[in-house]
């Protein structure tokens, strides 16, 4: 019988069971990850199981080792921007909306943990705690055993953002007992140590903070009737402009605490970016406000319209928010007009360098709001794109140029792809509604955190604070990885 090893150094895979060929797949990702010198033959045998996985509901799992792949390369960058981290993050959200549903709850899981576990790594929290909440309940599933402790360990990367003390006292609070609690459920020796490493720098980050009491954050809700309801269902669904709803859903105060409020001796640049942050707020709400009056009603055309005019104007705040990225860093931009998609970029022209203010920044929501813009508008170092983000924007400017029809029946769905493109299910308008207005939340949110880090002594971050993002940082642990 063939040892891994000699499995992983053959010429010829197609002569082993999948099984095998996997494990020694995964020998090798493991041999990277530890000498950061990638063997030889690790690309050949990732494709190799590309090809023989194709069309299967294993599929996934060749895709997640290329991601693994590509995340210890990307460590081996010193751009943190790098095309690998591009690649990865698009492989992600590539097997994350087209997966769904279609693979056993195995894989599922598996491709949730790892999708979280990039989106946290690249400072985007809220979206990687949002994504794990899509992991399904499996029995003796070593993916979903471990879906506490990444809660626990994306609430600390999470607390980086919060300047209250009490704030971040309160989710460090939280990520501590999640891992702790996690830890115990987690059945693999090299995933338990994994996550006690990241125990042990949440513990560390609470001795810094020093004691908070915990009593003293109780947040009471004089909230009645229809609008109890509706602020409850906004904390369920993270739409509320608020630090505490990722923290505590049900106790938190359910307000938007979201504000800017200027400092600096430049009163009449304050006042319009205060007047500015209110405005875009007010709009989010109100668009909020329609999405949970519309989702009440029965499905009917008024219905549709009213989804699509909260899924179409989601995207005015993005829109927004570029704009006062663009005031606050004072970037002078070429093209005003230019949105989230080109703000980053000398002459807002994806092919060209990344401006100074991004490129250099050390501040982890600033950055967190560029890759929430890549996975909105696409990544510029990608020849290819999403097909999710390709058909979300597709039907943004069918709805602003043309029309689109809600289809409710199988024989409704046109024959030619070009009339195909004006229509859309039911199902589909409301995902698009939900999602997209969660993630103009969270564009929100970082752009507040971001703001917030910078009027904090222009990156208040301590050293340590800053190793928490790289410390205990690994691609797709080969221990966890579900077995084909």
């Amino acid at each position: 019988m063939s040892t891994l090893q000699e499995i992983a150094q053959s010429d010829d895979y197609g002569q082993f069971e999948l099984k095998e060929v996997y494990q020694a797949a995964q020998l090798l990702l493991q041999e990277f990850q530890k000498t950061r010198t990638q063997p030889e033959k690790l690309k050949e045998i990732i494709e190799h199981l590309k090809k023989r996985l194709e069309g299967q509901a294993a599929y996934p799992l060749a895709i997640l080792l290329e991601s693994s792949k590509l995340g210890v390369e990307h460590q081996l960058q010193k751009d943190w921007n790098s095309p690998m981290k591009q690649r990865q993050l698009f492989l992600f959200e590539s097997l994350y909306a087209q997966f769904r549903g279609k693979v056993p709850p195995t894989i599922w899981n598996q491709i949730c943990l790892n999708y979280a576990e990039a989106l946290i790594y690249v400072g985007r929290s809220l979206d990687g705690l949002n994504v794990l909440e899509q992991m399904t309940e499996a029995e003796n599933d070593p993916s979903y055993e471990r879906l506490d402790a990444e809660r626990g360990w994306g609430l600390l990367f999470y607390s980086t953002f919060l300047r209250d003390k009490d704030a971040k006292g309160e989710a460090l609070h939280l990520s501590r007992d999640l891992l702790r609690d996690g830890i115990e459920k987690i059945t693999n020796t090299n995933g338990r140590a994994l996550y006690a490493d990241r125990l042990k720098l949440a513990v560390k980050m609470l001795e810094e903070i020093g004691p908070i009491d915990l009593t003293g954050s109780y947040k009471p809700n004089f909230f009645e009737g229809r609008e109890r309801d509706y602020r409850d269902w906004c904390a369920k669904h993270r739409l509320l402009l608020n630090d505490n709803n990722e923290v505590d859903p049900t106790g938190t105060m359910k307000i938007d605490t979201l504000n800017y409020r200027h400092v600096g001796s430049d009163k009449e640049r304050g006042l319009f970016l205060e007047t500015f942050m209110d405005s875009i707020v007010s709009e989010f709400t109100g668009l909020r406000w329609n999405l949970f009056e519309a989702l009440e009603k029965e499905p009917s055309d008024e219905r549709n319209e009213e989804l699509k005019t909260v899924y179409r104007q989601s995207y005015t705040l993005f829109s927004k928010v570029s704009q006062f990225v663009s005031q606050y860093y004072k970037l002078e931009m070429t093209n005003p007009r230019a949105g989230m998609q080109r703000m980053w970029f000398e002459e807002e022209d994806p092919k060209k360098p990344l401006k100074p203010f991004i490129r250099d920044s050390k501040n982890g929501a600033l950055k967190a709001l560029f890759w929430l813009s890549k996975e909105l508008f696409g990544y510029e170092q990608s020849a290819v794109q999403n097909v999710a983000t390709v058909r979300s924007l597709l039907i943004r400017d069918q709805l602003e140029r043309s029309f689109v029809q809600v289809i409710t029946k199988k024989e409704e769905i046109a024959e030619t792809g070009e009339l195909r493109k004006h229509q859309m299910t039911q199902v589909e308008l409301e995902r698009l509604a939900q999602t997209t207005l969660f993630k103009a939340r969270n564009a929100l949110m970082y752009l507040g955190f971001a703001i917030g880090l910078e009027k904090n002594n222009k990156q208040r971050h301590s050293d340590f604070e800053c190793r928490c993002f790289h410390e205990f940082i690994s691609v797709i642990s080969t221990s966890g990885a579900s077995m084909i």
